[in-house]
Parts: C-alpha cells; structure tokens; sequence
C-alpha cells in the first residue's frame, strides 16, 4: 500500500471514530457508505488505494446527527456543507479536520475529512417524483454551475444560474425542505441519494437503510447496512466488487499536508 495514502486513511479513520462514538451515544444509526463498503466486504478495511471514508444516514439519522455534533466534536474539527457555505460544489456533508490540508483534483481545498451522504425518501406516486426529479436536476445545475462552450444549452444553464438560481446555498436548502416534505408524507417509498458528491436518483428499497448491523473495518467494529451486498449490487449495478488494476488509483487527492490547516494552505496560494 502507498505509505501516503495509509497516511491520509488513518487519519480519516480518527474522525470515523468520534463519529461512531458519537453515534452510538445518541442513538444514531449511520453505515460505512460507498467505496468504504467495497473495502470492508474485501478487505475488512479501508480499499488499499482509497484517498477518504465515506458514511451514510438516512435524512432523520442525520438531522439527529446535525443536532450533537457541532456540540459534541472536539476542537480542530467542524462540520462543512451547504448549511455553512455560501458556493456549495455539491450536498455532500464532511467533518473536516480543521488542522490539515487535502487539496482535490477538482481544485476543492479543505481539511482531511469523512465524508457524510444523506439518504432520502422518495415517494413511490407520479406526481412527487416528478417534482423529485425536477428539483434534482436543478440541484445538478446549481451544483455543477457553468459549463464551457457557447452552445444554446450552455447560454440558458448560465441564464438560469444568473437570474433563477444565484445563490446556491438558499436554493439546496430550499430543496431538501421540499424533499423532507413529500418523504415524510409518503406512505410508500424507497430511499434515493439526492444530496451526495456522486448526487443519484437510484432507488434502494427501504428494508436497505432500514436495518443495521456491525461490521469489522480496520480492526475495529463500525455500523452497516444489514443488506450491504444487495446496496452494493444496487449501487454499483454488478456484483463483482472487486476493481481491475488501472482503476486502483487514488479517486480524489493531489496534495495533503497533516500538520498544515487548510485555510493557512488557502492564504498562502491566494497571496
């Protein structure tokens, strides 16, 4: 394994572990999300040439979660979304570590990080997912912001985000109302991950982030989704998780420093 990439993996397993804490403490359930998932199912651990930790909450864990945390985080720690932004990339949640440096191939600078995805409920009637699916190709577009090139499509995506949607962090906000809304009077529904980095409309059934059991990762025990085979298989549409060698690349970083606050790394390349 890279000796870097165990550096940052590490580390990111340090806030994982708070976070857990936390969790059980305050009855919150939670799983590993994502990638983190695929290592634990193959590996017991982190995948070897992964540069972060994901988890996930369906919405009502993760309001519980939002509720203690800002409370209960040790200092160096904070919490980093579209609540507390002003010009969001996506709806993803991190817990970043305030004293560090990890800097995307995106150009996103913040602190090393875990990851937090939202779960919500879609109802299972014409009508809401319409209005799901609009909203979420909205959250696309503000999330994504302008697009290169002088085609039609281009010119009308900037005119909406100019005169329709210019502040990103009001309309996200404004969104997850109305999606809170239709989950919570919805009889019927499945789960979907509108607010994430990877921002999808695949619907899990609810059994999926219903039901929670611990798995080993790194040696210790951590939540999952009971169904965590038939989440991956719905996820990644296969179900051979393991990844042929040119994709076992770090996803994500091309700078981290775990002695450097990020906003010192800020002021400095903004000199």
């Amino acid at each position: 394994m890279n000796s870097k990439i165990r550096e940052i993996q590490l580390e990111c397993l340090k806030i994982l572990d708070i976070t857990h804490r936390i969790c059980v403490e305050n009855a919150i359930q939670y799983s590993l999300c994502g990638g983190s998932v695929v290592g634990a199912h193959l590996y017991k651990g982190c995948l070897p040439w992964d540069d972060d930790i994901d988890i996930m909450m369906t919405r009502e864990n993760y309001n519980k979660f939002l509720k203690v945390a800002p409370s209960l985080l040790p200092k160096g720690l904070s919490i980093y979304n579209y609540h507390v932004i002003e010009n969001p990339s996506n709806g993803i949640t991190k817990i970043i570590n305030d004293n560090t440096t990890y800097v995307e191939a995106n150009g996103h600078v913040f602190g090393l990080f875990l990851d937090i995805t939202v779960y919500d409920k879609i109802p299972i009637n014409r009508f809401s997912r319409w209005i799901d699916m609009f909203l979420f190709k909205r959250l696309l577009t503000v999330t994504k912001g302008k697009m290169e090139g002088n085609s039609l499509k281009n010119k009308l995506r900037s005119l909406m985000i100019d005169w329709i949607l210019p502040c990103p962090k009001k309309y996200l906000k404004l969104f997850e109302q109305i999606v809170v809304l239709l989950g919570n009077h919805a009889s019927s529904y499945t789960y979907s991950e509108l607010f994430g980095a990877w921002a999808q409309t695949i619907s899990y059934r609810p059994s999926v982030f219903e039901n929670y059991t611990m798995i080993e990762f790194e040696g210790k025990e951590y939540m999952i989704v009971r169904d965590y085979v038939e989440y991956l298989t719905t996820r990644y549409n296969r179900t051979d998780f393991h990844e042929p060698k040119e994709k076992q690349v770090p996803p994500h970083i091309v700078y981290f420093d775990t002695s450097l606050p990020y906003r010192d790394y800020l002021k400095q390349h903004n000199e």
